[in-house]
């Protein structure tokens, strides 16, 4: 008898493990539920200023291959474009700062540079290039990205440099974020070198050499990663606005479980958030308690549109960080028409301004109308913008951004080890256990479809 594999979450991570079985086992029987009216789930793109502008991510990292190889299975790569500019600003003490040159995740390897910035005290530069000197001092367990950066570098590059990147790409507090999962470049560099700046530079002297940018997108959007990756399944059992309530497990199957119906099969992959992985697998407890202790992040994004002519500050960048030092709303300004030449025209120009991070739900609290007013206060202010808003749009991602914890891997060790026991043939993929990000997303959609099949030649 064939068997059937039921895929709970239609983001990328459960599009992605379909394609897969589909690929390699096309005799196996393969259901999609979403719960949502559309597919793509944090990757959205809609029409703002009459251009096809991205509500979330509105582009990929390169230095891992997941997302690249898709793109050229699907016939993307000769759409795929990179940003116009990858200069940056942070704003220090009110004041728009240059990044400066030779970052690495926000941590300097180019010590005059650093300096020339003012981003940081030259006291705080000095104590910075200590680490060259100083002896390792690794606690030897699991820690924070910003316990690693305070103690090789100082207090100064960690508030003002890699927490406001860092943070800002994963909405969290580089401070509780595992450093291993949030930032592997800068773990790996400091296990292996007493001097991380040593360590960050011995790596780029062994990744490959080429020309590929660090970061790809579409002209059209994130959306057409997507929309091709769904037209490549062709008949598929793929049903939108179905929504998942439980998961249990009978003598010889599973059975998931919708307002509608019930489905039995052989297998599931469960690529949902870990909050809502949690409530469906109610019937294993012990996974649905750790699956609930990972924290969740919140973020409003606000799309403004201004005339070219009202803003006064130069947009010679891709964007600004705002560390929490600054007290501000705003987490950080995307100036995507000086990212993204495609969404540019002559008469206006686009910003997506971000808001909220983990300890600090302020935006969650306000109304539309109110977020926008708050934030383009803010902007108006930082980049001397005098005119009204051409257009704006708010995208709210409720609890979308997963909190990795120091210990975060043994955690999701431990829910896996409790699938296994009392839930054989669930299988867990997605941001909220083992990257975030879109690559990361596409390899954990891979690897739960080789897991699952793997199971399957069991039964």
């Amino acid at each position: 008898m064939s068997k059937r594999v039921v895929v709970v979450g239609g983001g990328i991570t459960g599009l992605s493990a379909f394609r897969q079985i589909r690929l390699q086992q096309p005799d196996v029987e393969v259901v999609l539920l979403e719960a949502s009216p559309q597919l793509g789930g944090k990757i959205r793109t809609t029409t703002f200023l009459g251009r096809q502008i991205d509500e979330g991510a509105d582009a990929f990292i390169t230095r891992v291959p997941w997302a690249i190889e898709l793109c050229e299975q699907l016939g993307l790569d000769s759409f795929l474009v990179s940003p116009a500019t990858s200069n940056a600003y942070v704003l220090v003490d009110g004041a728009l700062r240059k990044l400066p040159k030779g970052l690495v995740l926000g941590v300097p390897t180019k010590l005059l540079p650093l300096l020339r910035s003012r981003v940081i005290s030259p006291f705080a530069a000095i104590r910075a290039g200590f680490d060259r000197f100083l002896p390792d001092d690794w606690p030897g367990d699991d820690e924070s990205v910003g316990g690693l950066i305070r103690r090789r570098m100082g207090d100064q590059i960690a508030d003002r440099l890699v927490d406001p990147l860092i943070g800002s790409i994963n909405a969290g507090d580089t401070d509780h974020l595992d450093a291993a999962l949030a930032a592997p470049q800068l773990e790996t560099a400091a296990r292996r070198h007493r001097s991380l700046i040593a360590g960050l530079k011995e790596q780029s002297k062994k990744a490959p050499e080429g020309v590929r940018p660090v970061f790809l997108g579409f002209e059209l959007g994130m959306g057409k990663l997507v929309e091709t990756l769904v037209k490549s399944l062709g008949e598929a059992d793929i049903r939108t606005g179905t929504p998942v309530t439980a998961i249990t497990k009978n003598t010889d199957s599973l059975v998931v479980r919708t307002q509608q119906t019930s489905i039995e099969c052989d297998a599931v992959i469960l690529a949902t958030p870990a909050h809502q992985a949690a409530l469906l697998l109610a019937d294993c407890q012990a996974a649905s308690d750790r699956l609930s202790s990972i924290e969740h992040a919140s973020v409003a994004m606000v799309t403004m549109g201004f005339r070219q002519t009202d803003v006064n500050h130069p947009l010679d960048g891709s964007g600004m960080l705002i560390p929490r030092g600054e007290g501000l709303l705003t987490t950080a300004v995307s100036w995507g028409s000086s990212k993204w030449p495609h969404w540019a025209d002559t008469e206006h120009v686009i910003l997506r301004v971000s808001a909220g991070r983990a300890g600090d739900s302020r935006a969650l609290a306000l109304e539309d109308d109110e977020l926008v007013e708050a934030l383009l206060t803010e902007v108006a202010n930082i980049l001397d913008i005098n005119g009204d808003l051409v257009e704006w749009r708010v995208s709210r991602w409720i609890d979308a951004f997963p909190q990795y914890a120091p210990g975060h891997d043994r955690l999701i060790a431990a829910i896996e080890r409790d699938l296994r026991s009392d839930m054989s043939g669930v299988f867990l993929a997605g941001a909220g256990y083992k990257g975030i990000g879109i690559p990361a997303c596409i390899n954990q959609g891979n690897q739960s479809a080789e897991a699952t099949l793997d199971y399957l030649q069991t039964l």
